[in-house]
């Protein structure tokens, strides 16, 4: 089975967990922050709906993975 290359979404999630991790929070929000912006300006730009994939993963599962990054970690403003 041929190795899948990462794209920005999951290279940007698995940085916001780690930065998390870390307890660095400014960087986390800005990471979580980023991954909606990409995800509304994809919707914006090409229609993007909620139940399209991007890198292999439904919409509405990338922003339920950032908005919950956001509120379980105390990262909303």
């Amino acid at each position: 089975m041929a190795k899948k290359n990462k794209g920005l979404l999951h290279k940007t999630f698995a940085a916001a967990r780690a930065a998390v991790k870390l307890g660095d929070k400014d960087k986390a929000r800005d990471l979580f922050d980023f991954m909606i912006y990409t995800i509304a300006h994809e919707r914006w730009e090409n229609d993007v709906q909620v139940t399209d994939e991007m890198e292999d993963v439904r919409v509405g599962v990338w922003l339920e993975r950032a908005w919950y990054g956001l509120e379980n970690n105390d990262l909303l403003l």
